[in-house]
């Protein structure tokens, strides 16, 4: 049985968030907008790339690529916004930020994942002969 979720997809899915994630922690540091403890690095790390990579890598939502990241980057990145949004409750403008970075790494972990090194999710894989037998039944119904 095929679940059509490919190793190399989450694997590259999960490395290219890692790599999002110092980026992300990079920025954080030198526009210094919060002070950034080595804990919050961490989470940063874990958070973005660790969580928010494999997420993607096994998203099995039936939508296109782009889509996929951005929700998926959106979804998973949630937690940091709401955390952040906790810790400074004055600054309402950084968990909004936070919240569209989060997509926007969403959208460059799976371009690089998909388009790049060509490992697409269930989204982009041709529908089986049986979804298309179904769904040509249930519009004539």
């Amino acid at each position: 049985m095929n679940s059509g979720l490919s190793v190399k997809r989450v694997v590259v899915s999960t490395l290219f968030g890692l790599v999002a994630g110092a980026v992300c922690a990079t920025g954080g540091l030198s526009i210094r907008i919060v002070k950034l403890t080595p804990v919050d690095l961490m989470w940063v790390f874990l958070n973005r790339g660790v969580v928010m990579g494999f997420a993607i890598g096994i998203s099995a939502l039936r939508v296109h690529w782009a889509w996929n990241g951005v929700i998926m980057g959106l979804v998973v990145g949630s937690i940091f916004s709401y955390s952040l949004f906790m810790m400074h409750p004055a600054s309402g403008i950084l968990p909004i930020g936070n919240a569209l970075a989060n997509g926007v790494s969403g959208l460059i972990i799976e371009f690089f994942t998909t388009v790049v090194f060509k490992s697409p999710g269930k989204a982009s894989a041709p529908l089986r002969a049986s979804d298309e037998s179904m769904r040509t039944e249930a519009i004539a119904s």
